[in-house]
C-alpha cells in the first residue's frame, strides 16, 4: 500500500514574501513550490518485505512575462531510504540514496475559464545523487548490532541525470495573489539520460529513453496518486 502525502515547500517563507506584494493585478514575480512523502510496502515470495520512504521538496521562483507565459528556476531535493522486514520481525536500514536536481522551466496557461487554468510546462533538470548503496536482492541483517550484510550484486554508485519533461497541469487561481497548482505527472513527453558510476570498479553504465509518457491506463490508484503532486504559488 502507498501512502501519498502532498504538503507544501517553502510555504511559510513563500507567505512572508506574499504579504509584501502591492494590492494590484500586475503581479510579476512569483515563489512556491511543492513537497512529497511516499511509502511503499512490497512482501517478496521469501518473507522478506521490503519498504521504500521518499521524501522530497521542490522549491521553485519564476517571472510572469505576460499573461500566458512565465520562465524561472526550480530545485529539487529528494531522499530514498529503504528498509527491509524480515521474516522475524527484524526490520534493518538498507541504504539511503539523496538526490538533487536544478534547472530552468517554462510555464505557459493554454486556456483559462473562470478561475481554473489548464497548462503546461516543460523543465530541463541536470541531477546529482553522491554515493549510495544498491543493497542487491536477499540483504540480511546484521547480528548483534552489526551493518547489514548485502545481497549478490549489491554495489556503491553515484548517479548523474538530465531529464527534459513537457506535461501538462491544472491552476485554480485562488485570488491575485495565490494559486493551487495540480501537477499532472501521468502523461507527457520525457527526455531522460542517465549516468551510473559503480565505485566498486569505477564502470560507467548509461542509458538515455524518450517518448510520450501515458500512465492513465496502468497501475494501481496509489501510483496514480504518487505521479500527481499538488503545490502553492504566491504571486507579488
Amino acid at each position: 500500500m502507498k501512502i501519498t502525502l502532498l504538503t507544501l515547500a517553502l510555504a511559510i517563507i513563500a507567505m512572508a514574501a506574499g504579504a509584501q506584494a502591492q494590492d494590484d493585478n500586475n503581479c510579476k514575480w512569483v515563489v512556491g513550490g511543492t513537497g512529497h512523502f511516499n511509502q511503499s510496502t512490497d512482501k517478496t515470495g521469501d518473507d522478506v518485505t521490503n519498504k521504500v520512504r521518499e521524501y522530497r521538496i521542490e522549491p521553485f521562483v519564476g517571472y510572469n512575462i505576460n499573461d500566458r507565459w512565465r520562465v524561472g528556476l526550480t530545485y529539487g531535493f529528494s531522499l530514498d531510504h529503504r528498509y527491509e522486514l524480515n521474516a522475524s520481525g527484524q526490520l534493518f536500514d538498507i541504504g539511503t540514496k539523496r538526490t538533487y536536481r536544478v534547472g530552468p522551466y517554462v510555464h505557459y496557461n493554454i486556456v483559462k475559464y473562470k478561475r481554473w487554468i489548464l497548462f503546461a510546462e516543460a523543465e530541463a533538470l541536470l541531477g546529482y545523487s553522491p554515493r549510495y548503496m544498491n543493497p542487491g536482492p536477499g540483504s540480511t541483517p546484521g547480528v548483534g548490532g552489526a551493518p547489514a550484510m548485502p545481497g549478490p550484486g549489491a554495489y556503491d554508485a553515484k548517479l548523474q541525470t538530465f531529464d527534459l519533461t513537457i506535461k501538462p497541469g491544472i491552476t485554480y487561481d485562488l485570488d491575485k495573489h495565490v494559486n493551487i497548482d495540480l501537477n499532472l505527472n501521468l502523461l507527457g513527453w520525457v527526455y531522460s539520460n542517465r549516468k551510473e558510476t559503480r565505485l566498486d570498479n569505477n564502470v560507467v553504465y548509461s542509458n538515455s529513453s524518450n517518448g510520450l509518457q501515458l500512465d492513465l491506463l496502468e497501475g494501481s490508484v496509489d501510483e496514480y496518486w504518487s505521479n500527481i503532486t499538488i503545490g502553492v504559488t504566491f504571486k507579488f
